[in-house]
């Protein structure tokens, strides 16, 4: 029996992103080089998640980095 050949040309991989084609440019409050690193629990209520969520949806982006960019953004004006 022949040996089979696997064809390492997944077309799966034409839709699978790597972690820079994600990377958000809007974000200019964010020391270059800076990974996010720091993980903590955060309780919201059922109707703002959902309103983030939609924010979210509407961007184009994850809450994750809804939540980062309006504390970011946040923090920022408190410093002025």
């Amino acid at each position: 029996m022949a040996k089979k050949k696997f064809d390492l040309n997944n077309p799966a991989t034409q839709y699978i992103s790597t972690q820079n084609e994600h990377t958000h440019t809007h974000n200019t409050l964010i020391p270059p080089g800076e990974t996010k690193s720091r993980r903590f629990s955060l309780l919201l209520y059922p109707s703002l998640h959902k309103k983030l969520e939609d924010m979210a949806w509407e961007q184009k982006t994850s809450i994750n980095d809804l939540i980062n960019t309006i504390l970011e953004e946040y923090t920022e004006n408190q410093s002025k």
